[in-house]
This record gives C-alpha cells, sequence and structure tokens, in this order.
C-alpha cells in the first residue's frame, strides 16, 4: 500500500501561481500548508447537524443525512467526459453519455466548512452509471512529523464573498482524481443579509483532475492519511491557489484542472443540508 511521503520544506508552497498579484485575496503560503489574506468561511447554518464531531476518519467518507440536491449536469464537450471517466473504464469507450446528472449532498463538519458527496452519473450504451468524490468529515490524522495535523478535511470548503456574492468552493476527490465544486447564486439578490442568497437557485461548475504518474499514465491513490490537497507534491497533488485562496471561482490551468461541466437550478438548502 501507497503511504504519504513526507517532503522536505524546499518542495513546499502552492501549486503554481494563480490570481493576480493585485487581488487583494491573492495567498501567501507558509511551509504548513497555511495561506494568509484569504477570506474566512461565512456561516449560513449557524446550528448545523455537526459531521463526525472533529474525531478522525479517512478522507473519502463524507457521509450526509439526506438525499441532497439532483439536477441535470451538461457535459463542456465529449471528450472532457471521456477524459473524466477514462481511468474507472479503461476498457469501456464512453459513446454518447445521456441523462447526466449531480448530485450534491454535503454537510457542515465544523466551522462553515463542509464536506461529503458529489455524485455524477450518466447512461450510456444501455447502462447507468455514477462515481462518487467525497470531502471527509472529520480531521486529519496525526502523523509524526506531519503537516497539517488535525486540520478539518474539509478545511477549504465553505462559503465567502467573492466580487459581492456569496459562493462556495471546494474539494472532492475519489481514487482516481479530484474535482472542484464552484458555486454561486443563479439569480441577482438583494438586500445585504449573508444567508439571503440561500434562497434562490444556485449555479455552478466541475474542474477535474486525473492522478496521472509523469509517463501519462493513470494511476490510483492509495491513502487513507491525507486527502489530495494536503499533498505537497508528486503524482496526487491535487491543489489549487486560486481555491485554497478564495481568490477565484476556478482552479486555473496551471493547477492542472479542466473543466467538465455546468449546472443550474441548485437548492442549496438541500445540497448543504441546512435547516
Amino acid at each position: 500500500m501507497k503511504t504519504l511521503i513526507l517532503i522536505s520544506a524546499t518542495a513546499l508552497g502552492l501549486m503554481g501561481v494563480g490570481c493576480s498579484k493585485s487581488n487583494t485575496g491573492a495567498a501567501n503560503a507558509t511551509n504548513n500548508n497555511t495561506i494568509t489574506n484569504v477570506p474566512g468561511p461565512i456561516l449560513v447554518d449557524p446550528n448545523p447537524p455537526t459531521g463526525n464531531g472533529g474525531t478522525t476518519n479517512p478522507p473519502a467518507s463524507g457521509t450526509t443525512t439526506t438525499s441532497g440536491s439532483t439536477v441535470d449536469f451538461t457535459i463542456s464537450s465529449i471528450q472532457a467526459m471521456r477524459d473524466y471517466v477514462q481511468p474507472a473504464s479503461p476498457y469501456q469507450a464512453l459513446n454518447n453519455p445521456t441523462n447526466v446528472k449531480i448530485q450534491l449532498n454535503l454537510q457542515q463538519a465544523d466551522g462553515g466548512r463542509y464536506g461529503g458527496d458529489v455524485t455524477i452519473s450518466y447512461t450510456d450504451n444501455g447502462q447507468q452509471f455514477s462515481g462518487t468524490l467525497s470531502a471527509g468529515l472529520g480531521t486529519n490524522p496525526e502523523l509524526k512529523g506531519g503537516y497539517d495535523n488535525g486540520k478539518l478535511q474539509a478545511e477549504y470548503n465553505y462559503f465567502f464573498t467573492h466580487e459581492n456574492k456569496l459562493v462556495f468552493t471546494g474539494f472532492f476527490e475519489d481514487r482516481f482524481g479530484s474535482i472542484v465544486l464552484s458555486l454561486e447564486p443563479g439569480e441577482p439578490v438583494g438586500g445585504g443579509n449573508d444567508a439571503e442568497p440561500l434562497s434562490v437557485p444556485y449555479k455552478g461548475k466541475i474542474y477535474f483532475k486525473n492522478f496521472r504518474n509523469t509517463y501519462g499514465q493513470y494511476v490510483m491513490k492509495n491513502n487513507p492519511y491525507r486527502s489530495c490537497w494536503f499533498i505537497y507534491t508528486g503524482v496526487f497533488d491535487c491543489r489549487s491557489n486560486n481555491i485554497q485562496s478564495k481568490c477565484a471561482l476556478e482552479p486555473g490551468v496551471e493547477a492542472g484542472y479542466t473543466l467538465l461541466g455546468s449546472f443550474t437550478n441548485v437548492d442549496i438548502k438541500k445540497a448543504f443540508n441546512i435547516n
């Protein structure tokens, strides 16, 4: 079984630069993955059902309480969808996917951070397929000499204000790769109340990044100790300065992500299990 290899401080720092240096949301990274000058979480549900009470659990164990919110998903291109599903179905070529859906079933872990599951499903060649990517609801286990011990596994998954809108970005992963989920209001909202936008439908995008080695071959992650957004180098590093610093709603090409598709009409209260 592959395990996390601790690396020297010279290999640390966020992947790529991302976001303009003139942007006040741009991040400064230190050698323990702490980023400064970052907008903090906006608490949209002050009294939620909590995740696992801050206990440790594997990164991909984002179990939640309801069926969430399911809407139609529009893929950006057939080629993008083929690239996305290829690692999981190497011997079955994607033909003409129909009835593509996305389900968001998230729950607050602590402090306005959200873990849980993002599931993308579709029909192709007369068969139904689905894949779920997750962010844990607990905290990172303690590793001797390791970075990010005790941090929430959903550390970067939260609502914040961007261009005067209440938005959300976050990371999710499975053994084949990672995605970035980006959400913003689907229509104008007035009144200035932080939680008010939750009464309108949201729209969003999914960006994906498969795990590949230096030869371009797909590889599967088998590391129960850290999610890929806490890995600083190598094949399983899925970090994005844009998402960690909250200076943009997309991960940026320098982080190696590709737009998979978009969706609308998300019921945020259902998607995030907000009472």
